[in-house]
């Protein structure tokens, strides 16, 4: 049995993935800020191989980070698995947005990923632990009306890869899995119009399905995962060629 913590485990993602982690038989610790939601979980998992442990915080009062991560581990011991999945965003033009908006995007995405990680690294070392961040192509090709949130994923995929290379030779292992976009109500907070919903619908993914490959990834360990699959082709060919896929790309990344 792994023991697991998983940030942003209230809804969406975070609660289908620790929901097949605890089926599979994994003591998961999720933090997440609907004390409700995470308590209302914990009491229907009781009869799972599992066990699931709701833990209530907000990753981005990043100040609290240490302190929480020292209660969770005094009570649950060290962990063999860190999964960075809680993020948030807003998207709307730079103008448009308040310094509210951005501040929160950062503190969450970026801070909050950072100060959980830092606190429990020791521990990690320690336990050839495995830490996996929930990324975004977003952070590789950036869009209109996403500017501040494709600078938060960026800063998450480059603060993964320094880590890696950081903790070389430690025995802990650094995952990342880049999406587009997903079904969740993360959309519904982004852009409550829905129009950016609405344009993405055709090949927006499950929950459920990115859940499976989070659990695949605690399971397998991989450098980098792309979902979908022909996201990492669309990456690639941007690192190359940025001018020719923006150009044939600006009518579906204007969707927002």
């Amino acid at each position: 049995m792994k023991t697991i913590i998983l940030t942003g485990a209230s809804s969406g993602i975070g609660r289908r993935t620790a929901e097949k982690l605890v089926q599979n038989g994994e003591k998961v610790i999720g933090i997440g800020r609907n004390t409700k939601q995470l308590q209302a979980a914990e009491e229907e998992w009781k009869g799972y191989a599992g066990k699931f442990a709701a833990w209530t915080m907000d990753v981005g009062v990043t100040e609290n980070a240490a302190k929480e991560m020292k209660k969770i581990t005094g009570i649950y011991g060290s962990p063999d698995v860190l999964i960075n999945n809680a993020g948030t965003g807003k998207f709307g033009e730079l103008e448009q947005l308040c310094i509210e908006d951005w501040e929160q995007m950062i503190d969450t995405n970026v801070k909050g990923n950072i100060a959980i990680t830092q606190a429990l690294l020791p521990e990690l070392k320690q336990t050839g632990g495995h830490i996996v961040f929930t990324g975004s192509t977003a952070g590789i090709i950036g869009t209109p009306k996403a500017t501040v949130y494709a600078a938060s994923k960026r800063a998450v995929l480059g603060f993964a890869e320094a880590l890696r290379l950081e903790t070389a030779g430690t025995g802990v292992r650094v995952s990342v899995l880049n999406t587009g976009p997903v079904k969740t109500d993360f959309h519904d907070r982004a852009d409550p119009s829905g129009k950016y919903k609405r344009s993405v619908e055709q090949i927006a993914l499950s929950p459920e399905k990115v859940a499976g490959q989070l659990v695949k990834l605690v399971e397998r360990p991989k450098r980098t995962v792309f979902m979908p699959r022909w996201m990492k082709v669309l990456s690639t060919l941007y690192q190359l060629w940025p001018s020719a896929v923006e150009k044939i790309g600006r009518r579906q990344f204007h969707r927002k």
